[in-house]
């Protein structure tokens, strides 16, 4: 794949907020999805792509041109703003003609139409804004912005204002038109499911830095610290190294000991990420020789789309969270302050040595 954007060591700041250090590589075709809690700086880096920010310093390379000193309008960028930013006063031809008052774009008439028939938006024309819902409006932004033809779209969190269901349908959705009109874009959002969705890749942005980007599968199993492992729902464990045998680790959690595939040196801090779907849970002892087992009292049960997260208190200051299946919760009566046994594979632990 070539690379279409390319963001090099970017720093800037607004008022005291600042993006430190901030390189990422953008392929033709690929969407990016750029996940961090609110006050990351997610829309702090869409802003300094798109221009309406300027940079400290650093390089923004936009199909081999650097464009970090273009003004916005010169940068032929696509953004669909949180608030989706339609204008009241036009109705929905008027909304996605805009922009072609100010760029002339190629056979823009035929464009239109094969946006209008894509989006099916033949009986919402002469619409104005307040009359369409979430979706229909979604719909409606995304086409103000392809019709100019954009190679790279960058969305701030666009389904913020839409209900849970109808953000995962438009989820899918988003990314389907990305593909199917060939476009590249970055994605922000707080949600890691959105992320999971609609992103070829993942970036954790924490306080204004770049914590890791990679596939969904390594930012979900292979956090690289506790901040990513944290915003990604997996279990974190802090402990030091007791003993090694071979390459197995035996790591002093506080009262309890979690073996992890990884030879470290006895003495070492480890952090130990275990995902909630690796976890076995049983309302009897496990008749297994596996070294990771453990006895805990139920402290907390969220159910939630058929799914069952179950904290499990092992120890006065250590608790671990399981996902299991609503047939599964079912099945084992599982209750608040019921005893429990948990274990885990040792090949399911992903481990650091930290400092």
């Amino acid at each position: 794949m070539s690379v279409l954007l390319s963001i090099q060591n970017l720093y800037a700041h607004i008022g005291k907020f600042s993006l430190k250090d901030i390189s990422i590589e953008l392929n033709k075709g690929e969407i990016i999805a750029i996940l961090g809690e609110n006050g990351s700086g997610k829309t702090t880096l869409l802003n300094t792509i798109a221009g309406f920010l300027p940079i400290d310093k650093g390089r923004i390379i936009l199909d081999g041109i650097d464009i970090a000193r273009k003004e916005p309008e010169d940068r032929n960028i696509g953004y669909i703003f949180q608030t989706l930013a339609l204008f009241p006063h036009l109705n929905v031809e008027q909304n996605i003609k805009f922009g072609l008052r100010f760029r002339s774009v190629k056979d823009a008439s035929t464009r239109f139409n094969e946006l209008v028939n894509f989006f099916k938006l033949e009986s919402l024309l002469k619409r104005y804004p307040e009359e369409l819902s979430g979706g229909e409006k979604q719909k409606v932004a995304i086409a103000r912005t392809l019709i100019l033809d954009p190679p790279l779209i960058l969305f701030d969190e666009p389904t913020s204002q839409l209900s849970p269901r109808e953000k995962e349908r438009i989820a899918f959705e988003i990314k389907e038109i990305i593909k199917t009109f060939k476009k590249s874009a970055l994605f922000v959002t707080h949600s890691l499911d959105e992320a999971s969705i609609v992103g070829d890749r993942i970036a954790v942005l924490s306080k204004g830095e770049l914590l890791q980007i990679g596939e969904p599968s390594e930012i979900f199993f292979t956090p690289e610290n506790v901040e990513v492992a944290y915003l990604t729902g997996v279990n974190v464990i802090k402990g030091y190294v007791i003993e090694v045998e071979g390459n197995i680790s035996k790591i002093d959690i506080g009262n309890e000991y979690i073996y992890v595939l990884q030879e470290y040196n006895v003495g070492d801090s480890v952090v130990v990420f275990i995902h909630p779907q690796d976890i076995t849970l049983s309302k009897t002892p496990f008749q297994s020789s596996a070294r990771n087992q453990f006895e805990g009292i139920v402290y907390k049960i969220v159910n939630k789309n058929g799914i069952a997260t179950i904290t499990v208190k092992i120890a006065e200051n250590f608790c671990i969270n399981a996902l299991i299946t609503k047939r599964s919760f079912e099945e084992l009566n599982i209750q608040l302050g019921g005893k429990v046994y948990l274990t885990f594979k040792i090949t399911a632990i992903h481990s650091v040595k930290v400092s």
